[in-house]
């Protein structure tokens, strides 16, 4: 019966997310409902914490419901910090357990880790939230990575599996200084805001990483509340999954 309730979640939240949202060819989800003009603002934790408090206290003061995607290993080491964002009634979802490279970055197609392996690592992520009585159903692979076969083993485990949105830049707030595609944070909130007046952002998903690399120092979190006043200027609202 669990198997079953699982499958039906499955089948009703598919067909009310993947309306008018846009699916990759992998199967994941990288737009949601673009008929309505909300934003889903999406956060992942793994090994760097810095930015989680300023982040919950700037959604706190603007009423606003935001997703967490976070391994095993973030909720192992801040079990009070995910009780709370789940408490605050923000979506709380798996990012793996151990933050695997599941698949090639050239040969995409070609898998790095076991397909056992990669469940159990989505299964123990999962196991781990259920300690803290948070249910997930929403998957956001490692490195936001991930090729078919991921897609349909995280499915295998009553994961739908969600992406960023391509298009705004905002993803690329963990470079630094000395890596060649590095983009400051002027950068980053300009290309999400000529987005928007280019092609409007109606159901993007916009990630964003609270923990960085201390050797950047620009931490394009810390515009968080800058960004959410500029598009709720432009008419949006926000939405969690």
């Amino acid at each position: 019966m669990k198997k079953l309730g699982i499958l039906i979640f499955l089948i009703l939240s598919s067909e009310f997310l993947y309306a008018q949202g846009m699916i990759d060819a992998m199967g994941a989800l990288l737009r949601s409902d673009s008929t309505e003009k909300q934003i889903f603002l999406c956060f992942t934790g793994h090994d760097q914490d810095q930015g989680f408090g300023y982040v919950l206290d700037v959604l706190e003061k603007r009423k606003i419901h935001a997703s967490f995607f976070l391994t095993g290993d973030f909720v192992r080491g801040h079990r009070e910090l995910v009780v709370n964002m789940a408490k605050r009634g923000h979506y709380v979802g798996a990012h793996s357990d151990r933050h695997l490279l599941y698949c090639d970055w050239q040969e995409r197609g070609k898998l790095l880790v076991k397909p056992d392996d990669i469940q159990n690592d989505i299964a123990n992520n999962l196991a781990e939230l259920q300690t803290l009585g948070i249910e997930s159903h929403f998957f956001m692979p490692p490195y936001e990575w991930y090729n078919e076969k991921v897609v349909l083993l995280a499915q295998e485990l009553g994961q739908i599996t969600v992406n960023f949105t391509p298009g705004t830049g905002s993803n690329a707030d963990y470079t630094t200084p000395e890596m060649p595609n590095y983009k400051s944070s002027d950068w980053i909130m300009t290309s999400i805001l000529q987005r928007e007046e280019k092609s409007g952002l109606a159901g993007y998903h916009i990630l964003i990483h609270p923990g960085i690399d201390p050797r950047r120092t620009d931490k394009f979190y810390l515009r968080l509340d800058e960004l959410i006043e500029e598009l709720s200027r432009r008419g949006y609202g926000f939405k969690r999954f």
